[in-house]
């Protein structure tokens, strides 16, 4: 069966399961009318098939009103209770009927659609396989997931979906990340990558050993931070608890008025029906909801409602260099000749000394010269000086890579032209490598951490979003910060700091009334992350420090992710406004004309509930909502 025929499915189930209680109570009430109607059998047997359809279809609304009631807590269902015995105590009961099986209907129809803005976000388990072919005692045995140890070899063949976390020890492949990154261009994974459970294995074939399974893999944890968020309650909600609170008085004073002037209990009961606050109480669940399901398709996870409403009022962000503007990855960003030979011939020498070496500095020389498609021949002799560099020979010759004393040290001549391209690539943020042939400095290979090419506009972006200023924090010294808060062009930087000083210039900040954003790795960031008001890990897959200590967590490595999570923040804050702004609406109206005897309670509970079903569609088009780009 395919994905789309299992949703169908799914979704004809969830239609029936709620329509069971509104067909039952139209039954119960229907049969009730028809023994009225047509006067069969004693009265109290039509009465008693009413009051059935009351009690059944409204028996958890009685349940959680008596509950509240006691608690001494005026909520939603101690209006419906007061309101529905009112009813009844004047013998209406079919009415009464009527009344319950609108709520029902209503219930249903936003049980239905709030847990398709939930169902959303649990159909990411969907991507998960319930099957995996693993490799024991020299054979390929497909076995459940959930019988997978960490450590199994997993074997994922091309068009297959990655059943665990874990490492490449075998193969390469392109992988689609979506679920986990939101990103749809494919992930090259060769051996020692990082794979996720609920990828798509496009092309090759991967040997991964398993890291995680079930609940315990990236896949699992976003879904239950998710739900957890869905379920948290925004500051803002404590205004509909105190609203009801004293509501429920006064409208009480109100039908007590309206029976005085009209002689006519129902009136009085229209009024208790229609002013029941359902709309007002639902408008900031409903939002948040659809506002946290619409970003974590957007691979921005959010903790809970109360940094929805504070993201929008950010007037400080504080951001992390390394990993968050720049890739965390040393790049070759210049080769510089310094005796006449071709940046190709430097780049070649470097690549043969370096080609044994586990260090990340080799690393990035050795992939400038796969860029280039460079032969790159294996050293005959190779000497690695931890943290200095590499002695290598090659065709003859002796060939030194590593920093300027390294070489000192092993007798080559630094001329002064040397020391001043040094110091110019310092001052530029980079770190020089220095090459040498035969003990002759031949070039030199600056190289820096590769900045984000997007960071500049979303910078710009985020000004325009009410960000004040953009200060770059890092343990960096000033020199190297002070080239990259140039080319990135934020506001001010910090350097030289310790987790402890990023935290201590969080509090300084707060100190002086700004609200605070912090973007970091998770890990040396986690005490600013855990201080700020909002905290941001940013590219933290698989990263549990950082899922478990931030408020707000970007899947993927976009910085772009904080102003999408800005902008829903500004716009769940007034879909929450307009929610109550609708509510109100309806109750101002539905008051005025329930107390000028224009409403019977039927027609007052079909209003009320019309408000309830304005304010869950309002809420559930946050989930379509896309942020608009514009030129910055």
């Amino acid at each position: 069966m395919s994905r789309n025929e299992r949703q169908l499915g799914s979704t004809y189930n969830d239609l029936a399961v709620l329509s069971i209680v509104p067909v039952a109570v139209a039954v119960l009430t229907l049969a009730s009318w028809i023994l009225a109607h047509w006067e069969i059998g004693p009265v109290f047997v039509n009465a008693a098939l009413a009051i059935g359809a009351v009690i059944f279809g409204g028996f958890q609304r009685f349940v959680s009103g008596f509950k509240d009631a006691f608690k001494r807590k005026i909520t939603v269902n101690v209006f419906v209770v007061v309101a529905l015995l009112a009813t009844m105590a004047i013998s209406e009961f079919r009415p009464a009927a009527v009344i319950v099986f609108i709520m029902a209907v209503a219930g249903a129809l936003e049980s239905y659609t709030l847990d398709k803005t939930r169902k959303s976000i649990r159909d990411l388990l969907d991507f998960a396989p319930s099957l995996a072919t693993v490799r024991r005692q020299g054979e390929e045995v497909i076995v459940p997931v959930a019988e997978l140890l960490v450590g199994d070899v997993v074997v994922v063949k091309p068009g297959a979906r990655i059943p665990v976390d874990g490492v490449v020890i075998a193969g390469a492949s392109s992988v689609n990340q979506a679920p986990i990154t939101g990103e749809f261009m494919p992930v090259e994974k060769f051996l020692g990558s990082s794979v996720f459970s609920g990828t798509l294995n496009e092309s090759g074939r991967l040997d991964i050993r398993t890291e995680k399974v079930g609940e315990g893999t990236t896949l699992a944890r976003i879904v239950h931070l998710v739900q957890e968020a869905q379920g948290t309650r925004a500051p803002i909600q404590n205004m509909a608890d105190r609203f009801t609170t004293w509501f429920l008085p006064a409208v009480v004073i109100l039908a007590i008025g309206a029976f005085v002037m009209s002689g006519d209990v129902k009136v009085a009961v229209s009024v208790l029906l229609v002013a029941c606050p359902c709309a007002f109480a639902i408008a900031t669940p409903t939002a948040v909801t659809a506002g946290v399901s619409n970003l974590a398709r957007r691979a921005v996870l959010i903790k809970g409602g109360i940094f929805l409403e504070l993201g929008h009022k950010i007037t400080r962000l504080l951001v992390d260099k390394t990993g968050t503007f720049t890739f965390g990855r040393p790049r070759v960003e210049g080769i510089i000749s310094l005796n006449g030979k071709s940046p190709e011939d430097i780049l070649r020498l470097a690549c043969i000394a370096e080609k044994y070496s586990e260090h990340p500095l080799a690393r990035s020389i050795l992939t400038a010269g796969k860029e280039r498609k460079l032969d790159i021949p294996d050293p005959e002799q190779f000497e690695s000086a931890t943290g200095m560099g590499v002695k290598s020979r090659w065709n003859s010759a002796k060939i030194l890579v590593g920093k300027q004393t390294f070489l000192q040290e092993a007798g080559v001549t630094i001329v002064p032209r040397v020391d001043r391209e040094i110091v110019k690539q310092s001052a530029q943020g980079r770190t020089a490598v220095l090459v040498a042939h035969n003990e002759e400095v031949i070039g030199l290979l600056a190289i820096a951490d590769e900045i984000r090419p997007e960071i500049s506009k979303t910078i710009r972006l985020l000004k325009t979003m009410g960000v004040e200023r953009v200060t770059m924090l890092t343990g960096d010294h000033p020199l190297v910060a002070e080239a990259v808060a140039t080319a990135i062009g934020v506001d001010d930087f910090q350097a030289e700091l310790l987790p402890e000083q990023k935290q201590e210039f969080v509090r300084k900040l707060q100190a002086e009334g700004h609200v605070v954003g912090m973007i970091g790795d998770g890990i040396n960031d986690a005490p600013a992350l855990a201080l700020a008001d909002v905290g941001i890990a940013m590219g933290a897959a698989g990263t549990d420090v950082a899922i478990e200590t931030a408020d707000v967590t970007l899947m993927n490595d976009n910085l772009s992710g904080v102003a999408d999570f800005m902008w829903m923040s500004a716009k769940v804050m007034r879909r929450i406004k307009l929610n109550i702004f609708f509510s109100m609406i309806y109750n101002v109206i539905g008051l005025t004309l329930g107390v000028m005897g224009m409403m019977t309670p039927i027609i007052a509970v079909i209003f009320q509930e019309a408000g309830c079903v304005t304010v869950v569609f309002s809420s559930t088009l946050l989930l379509w909502a896309k942020r608009r780009t514009v030129s910055v």
